[in-house]
């Protein structure tokens, strides 16, 4: 792998009993590029974010992540935990956020990796340790800092199912952002986006 290229797919192929919905898949994704997959409905984009994520295990293919300064991983070998844990994030065609839960919980839980570290990985966080307590407070801010970013501030302690749906689909983007990810898989996030919001949402991924 070159320097720059964050993720390889080699020869993917994703097959349920008889349907084969992935048929020996190349290519490649660079550090600081977009890269598109097109094609209609059905013809497997979401499966392979399924399988880059570890929803899915490949038939068949190695899909290589490499992030400067560490090793390779191989993805179709990983738990969807130990891939996100590694630095990949993504959204979801169909959005699924906590709809229950605050705009600003939702980018609050999607920063549990970094608080599960400052607990050292125990219940450090269930006695209020210093270390743990800092943790939070900076997710609290980071989160603010994206609600501010993508014009969510003011709705931080609406509940997310109550928000339009166009400003649902940026929350999902930020949480997403929350993860700190280096490598972002976005499903089609323009999917029932109006004129305006599609404009919106280029300027954010911008």
């Amino acid at each position: 792998m070159t320097v720059t290229e964050l993720l390889r797919v080699e020869h993917l192929t994703m097959k349920f009993g008889g349907l084969v919905a992935i048929d020996d898949l190349s290519f490649s994704a660079t550090q600081g590029e977009i890269t598109a997959i097109i094609g209609p409905n059905g013809a497997g984009k979401t499966t392979i974010f399924n399988c880059l994520t570890g929803f899915y295990k490949p038939t068949v293919g190695r899909l290589t992540f490499s992030v400067l300064g560490r090793d390779p991983v191989y993805l179709e070998r990983m738990e969807g935990f130990r891939i996100a844990r590694a630095g990949v994030g993504r959204t979801f065609q169909n959005i699924r956020l906590f709809p229950a839960m605050s705009v600003l919980e939702n980018l609050i839980v999607a920063q549990h990796n970094e608080l599960m570290r400052a607990s050292l990985f125990s219940v450090a966080g269930l006695f209020g340790l210093p270390r743990y307590r800092d943790a939070e407070s900076d997710a609290v801010k980071f989160a603010s800092q994206w609600l501010d970013r993508i014009g969510l501030l003011p709705d931080a302690d609406r509940q997310a199912g109550e928000l339009p749906y166009g400003d649902q689909r940026r929350l999902e983007i930020a949480r997403a952002m929350c993860s700190k990810p280096t490598l972002l898989c976005l499903d089609e996030p323009a999917a029932g986006l109006n004129r305006h919001e599609s404009a919106a949402l280029n300027e954010l991924l911008r």
